[in-house]
């Protein structure tokens, strides 16, 4: 599985780079995102970076986050986001899709 992943970040197309990003957050793999996987990522990034002595601070900015999030990629605003949603928003997000091809010259 670890070869496969480097594999995709590393030599995949943007698309699959999306794919494989989307599964990451789909945690109970049902095919949606919903706002509690993606509070879970959320919140595992934040307590990685070590920002827990401020945890009603913390979660507010983390509720922000998760709503800038909805806003921008649930396209038909039923609260959760499909693996179209995710695609369609991303491709049209020059930031994201630049990131995404950091890897392109890396190598």
């Amino acid at each position: 599985d670890l070869l496969i992943t480097l594999s995709t970040l590393l030599r995949g197309s943007v698309y699959e780079r999306l794919r494989w990003t989307f599964k990451l957050y789909d945690v109970n793999g049902d095919g949606c995102i919903s706002r509690g996987e993606l509070s879970e990522i959320v919140v595992a990034v934040h307590e990685l970076m070590g920002r827990r002595a401020h945890q009603v601070e913390d979660d507010r900015k983390a509720r922000e986050q998760i709503d800038r999030v909805f806003r921008k990629l649930d396209l038909n605003q039923d609260g959760v986001i499909t693996i179209e949603e995710f695609m369609e928003s991303c491709l049209k997000d020059d930031v994201i899709t630049r990131s995404l091809q950091m890897f392109d010259a890396v190598l």
